[in-house]
């Protein structure tokens, strides 16, 4: 059996396994072997799975940096606006 799951509860860093855990703490799976319930074709478990767990922090920043260069845009300094995307 396998089960790569997404938690609100923070990794300890243990790599301990939760044959007990709190299925009201679990907000996605990308692996779930037996039986093969959740298996994604890119065999990319553990890469999915952060990629799940990061889009928390990830997606409000990139919405943030979207509304900011769209305001420099709409202020009219498309120069400010290019420079604003290096940072």
């Amino acid at each position: 059996m396998g089960l790569v799951a997404i938690s609100t509860v923070p990794d300890t860093g243990r790599d301990e396994h939760r044959p007990d855990f709190d299925h009201h703490q679990i907000v996605a799976a990308s692996l779930v072997q037996q039986p093969r319930y959740v298996d994604v074709a890119d065999a990319h478990w553990d890469e999915n799975a952060r990629f799940i767990a990061n889009a928390r922090q990830g997606i409000p920043r990139l919405t943030a940096e979207i509304r900011h260069v769209r305001a420099l845009l709409s202020a009219g300094d498309p120069a400010e606006a290019v420079s604003a995307k290096g940072h």
